[in-house]
């Protein structure tokens, strides 16, 4: 074979196995995200039903069910993080983009509203437990950071 041509097959097989790198990067990502979304919208209903439990007959299951999909759920947020690093490494041009600037934003904003979640769950731990309302008020704001983040990854808005 001459050496021309196994250059070129040589490419593309790089070129191929960056690609299928990069969509198993994408199936990943987007798994891990959904089940770490699973958890942020979860663990603050956990909170609302502690709240609600004024004779404190079931407090002690809801926050060991906190803890557990704390501890279940928040690494699958690191991971999916981490593949989305693995694809933004394949596509460095991102990083000059509003759109994607502004994602970058808003995921900072989850990681810091499940760091919020651990103090929480801390917090009712030691019957420090706030209003029904307060709790119901969080658990909508996973939703106000998800909104955008889906749309400006849609619409790659510049």
């Amino acid at each position: 074979m001459e050496a021309h041509k196994v250059i070129i097959l040589a490419d593309y097989f790089i070129s191929y196995n960056l690609f299928m790198d990069y969509l198993v990067f994408k199936s990943l990502h987007i798994i891990l995200i959904i089940s770490w979304m699973a958890g942020l919208f979860y663990i603050p209903r956990l909170f609302v039903y502690v709240a609600e439990d004024n004779a404190r007959k079931n407090t002690s299951v809801y926050i060991e069910q906190q803890k557990r999909l704390l501890y279940f759920t928040s690494p699958l947020g690191l991971l999916g993080i981490v593949f989305g690093a693995l694809m933004l490494a394949q596509s460095l041009m991102l990083l000059e983009t509003f759109w994607f600037k502004a994602k970058l934003a808003l995921v900072g904003l989850l990681v810091l509203y499940n760091i919020f979640l651990f103090i929480e769950h801390t917090r009712q731990k030691q019957l420090k437990i706030r209003t029904v309302l307060h709790y119901k008020v969080i658990n909508e704001v996973v939703v106000l950071i998800l909104i955008p983040i889906v749309f400006l990854s849609v619409f790659k808005w510049q």
